[in-house]
This record gives structure tokens, sequence and C-alpha cells, in this order.
């Protein structure tokens, strides 16, 4: 497991441009390095667009696929969406338009009732169950086929997907001019910067490559977003709502050979497992930025 597969390399950081990188992990196969310079963490193999569709077929076809989207954790789910959404509309009192990059089933478009909801998904099987509530405003693919349309959401957001891009400066330039002057991006990811994090190293359970193949903190989204134009509003720490087994199903990190995953399987279908329990251990950043207003 600690070979790593032939690819072409970043020789610099992707997001600040800094060429003092620091290979610290092999994970999967992958070269994961940190910039000296802003302190990214990322996959250094530049990953083509082949292999990370191949790897998505497999994960949705997988017997295994993260149970964390299913239907029957929509209300887990539903905890952030609806304090995100509360964040969203203390910002625009009054509705507007809205895409969420990534949207899945289209659950926190579900939430923001009264609102122009516009979703992109790259799982067909998702986007479909998205479009029952949503119709052809949820456009299947990945986000850099979007059809471009200037200046015309006041909300763009990015949950748990803007890790997962191949090119996230691509992407934040694109929703800076989709956006229009004083609209708001709102990206979720998880912080590599959190004690959890520091404490277990290669082994946090967000380390995943070829899934996550950026790790971010506060001050790397906070550059990321600067550099494209953005004016950083907030950074905000909001906890979840998790059951019991989704805890050791974290823990897996895909691993079904793991003790974990072992857990996660015999609490499934039992009461512990189905408790719920709030988690905030600052492992998971929300970050709200705008679009200037003189553009």
């Amino acid at each position: 497991m600690n070979t790593i597969r032939q690819a072409q390399m970043y020789s610099s950081c992707p997001v600040c441009g800094g060429a003092n990188l620091k290979s610290i992990w092999v994970v999967n196969g992958y070269s994961i390095a940190k910039c000296r310079t802003c302190s990214l963490v990322f996959v250094q193999n530049q990953v083509t667009t082949e292999e990370l569709n191949a790897h998505y077929s497999s994960a949705v076809d997988d017997a295994h696929e993260d149970h964390v989207y299913e239907e029957a954790n929509a209300e887990c789910l539903n905890y952030y969406y609806l304090k995100l959404g509360n964040l969203i509309r203390s910002r625009f009192p009054q509705p507007g338009k809205l895409l969420d990059v990534g949207c899945s089933r289209g659950w926190f478009l579900d939430v923001m009732r009264n609102w122009e909801c516009h979703g992109n998904e790259i799982v067909t099987s998702d986007a479909l169950a998205a479009r029952e509530h949503h119709g052809d405003r949820i456009v299947m693919g990945a986000f850099e086929d979007y059809p471009m349309r200037e200046n015309y959401f006041d909300v763009i957001t990015m949950q748990d997907v803007f890790d997962h891009m191949r090119d996230p400066m691509q992407a934040l330039e694109k929703c800076y001019r989709m956006l229009r002057p004083g609209g708001l991006i709102v990206i979720k990811v998880h912080n590599i910067s959190c004690l959890y994090a520091k404490v277990t190293g290669r082994n946090f359970y967000a380390v995943i490559p070829p899934s996550h193949l950026f790790y971010y903190n506060a001050s790397t989204l906070d550059r990321a977003l600067s550099k494209s134009g953005f004016q950083v509003a907030e950074s905000k720490f909001i906890g979840h709502l998790l059951k019991v087994n989704t805890i050791f199903f974290r823990l897996s990190r895909d691993n079904v050979n793991s003790w974990a995953y072992r857990i996660y399987r015999a609490l499934n279908g039992t009461a512990l497992g189905e408790f719920k329990v709030h988690k905030n251990l600052h492992d998971i950043i929300t970050v709200l930025a705008a679009k200037p207003m003189s553009v």
C-alpha cells in the first residue's frame, strides 16, 4: 500500500503556487504533500478525470456505498442543512437564486423553501432523485461542465464537495463569475488543522484519496477564496447530528476489513446503532465569502 501510483505530480502548490512542498504521507497509493508556504495539504498526484470517474462509478456500484447519504439518514443531514439555511436567510431576508454544487439527492434544496433552487450532481442516481422535487434545475455531470450563468446566483453552496475537486481554483473562478455582485459562496469541508486531525495524522477519517484530493483549514480556504476575488465574511464550526453506526463507518475510512467497519456492520439495524449524538470536534469548517458589490 506504500507504492505510489504512477502519475504526473504537482511541482507547486495548486492554491498559492509555492514550490516548497513536503511529502508527508502515502495513503491508498497516493502521495500526500504539504505546502510549506501556505500549509495546504493535498494529493500530489494529478488525478485524471477518467480515474475519478472510474472511482466514483465503482463506489456507486459497491454494496458498501457511503450510507450517510441514504434516505434513512435524512434527519441527521437536515440537522446541519437547517442551521445553514438559517444562516443564509439571515443574510438574505428575501428569497433568491441558489445553486448547490454536489447536491446529492437535493435535501438541502428541500429546506430552502421559496428560493429558486438549482443543483449539480455527478452521481446519476442521486441527480435523478433530486430531480423528482426540483426538475430540470438539477444538472447531472461534473461541475466543470455545468452551464455558465454569469452574475445569476445569489448563493452558491459547496457542501462536502470542494475537497473532491481536481482543480479547486478553477471551480472558485467559475463560482465567482456565476454569482451576482454581493452574492455569497458557502464552502463546507473537513478541517485538517483540528486537534483530532493532528492527533490521528494520516489516519484522520477524511484522508481517503482519491475521494478527497485537498485538505483545508481556515487559513488555506481564506487564501484560496481571497485569491479568487472573494471577501471572506466568516468561518464557523457548525455541529452535526450523527448516528452511532455512522461514527464507526467514518472511522473505517472505506476499509471493509477494518475493526471499525466490523463494528459498523454489527450495529446496523440495532437501537444502539440508530442512536443519535451531537458532534462538534471542529473537524468540519464552514466558510462564507462574498463577491464584492463593486464588481
